[in-house]
């Protein structure tokens, strides 16, 4: 009988990505810190050597502190991104380091999941991307911006198994 040969792919992939994840959020069935790291990967792999995330789940009201602080929005929104290194990578191309940290909050990502007719599942995969593509320098401010970003969500999606999300 032959044997299979041994690849530390994982052992690999995390020396490539670690992701510091924290849930202190009071919302049930949120997925798995497994899944929140399958997705933040799947975003950044092919764009960088090495990162570092950040990644709390937090409640409506710390989220709207969040971002009412930082954004000046006073409500809790679906996911905020903030880069330590924004602006030092250029979108495409490879890089050695990302280094950031996303705030989720389930409570919104739910409600919105719900009101959109996708799966809470869809809905968190599609913003971890989403934040994690903020991280590595992409917007959506401008009309030609958001449309390159737009495609690399709904490319990211589709690779995942998971249907665009803007349909």
């Amino acid at each position: 009988m032959k044997r299979a040969k041994k690849f530390p792919f994982q052992s690999l992939q995390r020396q490539r990505f670690h992701l510091n994840f924290d849930n202190v959020s009071s919302a049930a069935d949120v997925p798995s810190e497994k899944d929140f790291y399958r997705w933040a990967f799947a975003a950044l792999k092919d764009e960088y050597r090495r990162a570092e995330i950040s990644l709390i789940l937090l409640d409506e009201e710390e989220a709207r502190a969040y971002n009412r602080d930082y954004r000046g929005k006073d409500y809790a929104t679906n996911v905020l991104s903030f880069a330590l290194n924004e602006g030092d990578v250029i979108p495409g191309q490879i890089s050695d380091g990302l280094y950031g940290d996303l705030i989720i909050c389930p409570q919104v990502v739910l409600k919105e999941a719900k009101e959109q007719g996708k799966t809470p599942e869809q809905h968190f995969a599609h913003l971890t991307m989403h934040g994690t593509l903020h991280l590595m320098g992409y917007d959506h401010i401008e009309d030609d911006e958001a449309e390159v970003m737009e495609a690399a969500e709904i490319r990211l999606m589709e690779a995942a198994g998971y249907p665009n999300p803007y349909q």
